[in-house]
């Protein structure tokens, strides 16, 4: 299953830097918790002043869970940056996740049971995908000989795919040189493997100091190559949920482009502002997400069609972060706006503060806000009887939604240049996407499918010459 993951749409909120070397794809939901962050963590100890020669190692994993029984991953991910002694550099990062548990499917709640057909093979194999374990079971449907996997939901309660796991590995890397006294170029790319997912990026810098090195203006450019080849083939949109094979894997194609400025504004402040544009083609419908079509009288489900997104979407950013030292504390705020071509409209508001307790100790709370409004076709159901839209999806990650995330990091210098450290984050979605004037049992319950998670990193960062 796709997932939104930081290898192919990175976020980069808390990245105070001049060099923004990898262009981002904008993305418009940070429908998640954090991940594992860049694993060039700011370390609690300055004995390593000066970057030339520089080697930094570090390694961390991630320990996710969504309440109710939801997903559950766990994120290892290792990383270095070398640093030659001409000013050139070389990173390096590999990431593994491991997903399980129950996902939303996309259909609406209701006051009965729903059982759901899903296809139980791979296109042209007789090898079952999934079985009983994962909450399902596979029988043959009567007078087609087709053997499918179904599953059923309570009364009441949210549909979940039980059955849901999925793997995936990646690694990107960079290099970056100067070609000039104040002129710096990079290039890198990235590659990310899933079960049922392929996803590949290139991408090109400059830098360019100015002001005595107190300015830096920045341009980046990403292009990346996806392929998605759903395990039971493509459905097509706005077609009836069956167990039958679908069609051939689809591609899409992302460009995206990053401009910024970097201002050191006194030597206790540092601001950045940057503005980023994406443009995205080709299939972009979630593969496995269904939604609900209901009787207009009663809201009880009737069938289950595949969702439809549109083939094209653009996008764009405008984010500002400022980096303030005041005494021996650190703040880091900022503020990012976002809007696309789908109708999505969202604000994020970050704030942290790194409070040192010893020369070797220090703890950093931090919190962040999120909203955004709905994409221009999201629905919780469609109605029976009434012409079908040309898009529609239940995504709730594509519904009107606020979201919270509170944090704690904890880091201890350890040797002369090594530093453990421990994040823990608490993060929640807040919405309602039920109706009064919602038909029949419909109007009593509440369609937001949004998550509620706990994350925990572990990470441990050290560096040498």
């Amino acid at each position: 299953m796709q997932l939104t993951k930081p290898g192919a749409i990175s976020l980069a909120l808390h990245a105070l830097t001049a060099n923004l070397f990898v262009a981002v794809a904008a993305d418009a939901q940070d429908t998640r918790p954090p991940s594992v962050e860049s694993a060039e963590a700011p370390s609690v100890n300055s004995d390593l002043a000066n970057d030339q020669g520089l080697t930094r190692l570090d390694s961390a994993i991630l320990f996710y869970q969504e309440a109710g029984g939801r997903i559950r991953a766990t994120e290892p991910v290792v990383s270095g940056v070398l640093n030659g002694t001409a000013g050139e550099t070389l990173s390096v990062r590999i990431v593994a996740d491991s997903l399980t548990g129950a996902t939303p499917n996309g259909a609406a709640p209701w006051t009965g049971p729903q059982t759901f057909t899903t296809p139980a093979n791979k296109p042209g194999s007789t090898t079952t995908v999934t079985t009983a374990s994962g909450g399902s079971t596979l029988v043959t449907l009567p007078g087609s000989g087709l053997t499918a996997r179904q599953y059923t939901t309570p009364a009441g309660q949210l549909p979940v795919d039980a059955g849901f796991r999925d793997e995936r590995i990646g690694v990107d890397g960079a290099c970056s040189t100067p070609i000039a006294e104040n002129t710096r170029v990079s290039v890198g790319g990235a590659y990310s493997a899933e079960r049922d997912y392929r996803s590949g990026s290139l991408n090109a810098g400059i830098t360019q100091d100015l002001n005595q090195k107190n300015t830096t203006l920045s341009l980046s450019a990403n292009v990346e190559f996806d392929r998605s080849f759903p395990y039971f083939g493509t459905p097509t949109p706005l077609t009836e949920m069956s167990a039958a094979q679908k069609g051939p894997a689809q591609t899409k194609t992302v460009y995206s482009l990053v401009a910024g400025v970097t201002q050191v504004m006194n030597r206790h402040w540092l601001t950045q502002l940057s503005y980023s544009y994406g443009d995205s083609s080709g299939y972009q419908t979630d593969p496995y997400r269904i939604l609900s079509v209901v009787d207009p009288t009663t809201g009880a489900p009737l069938t289950y069609l595949y969702e439809s997104r549109p083939r094209s979407r653009t996008r764009q950013s405008l984010y500002w972060s400022n980096k303030i030292a005041l005494g021996p504390t650190v703040t880091e705020i900022s503020a990012r706006g976002y809007e696309d071509s789908w109708g999505v409209k969202s604000i994020t508001a970050e704030i942290s503060e790194r409070v040192p307790i010893t020369s070797w100790l220090y703890v950093e709370p931090q919190a962040r806000y999120y909203s955004q409004s709905a994409a221009d076709f999201f629905r919780s159901y469609l109605i029976s009887g009434q012409a079908l839209p040309a898009y529609a999806s239940s995504d709730s990650r594509l519904g009107k939604f606020d979201a919270e995330t509170y944090g704690l990091k904890l880091g201890m210098k350890v040797g002369g240049s090594g530093e453990f450290y421990v994040l823990g984050e608490d993060y929640q979605q807040n919405g309602r996407n039920g109706s009064s004037t919602a038909p029949g049992g419909l109007a009593i319950l509440n369609t937001f499918t949004g998550v509620k998670a706990t994350s925990i990193m572990v990470g441990y960062t050290f560096a040498f010459y």
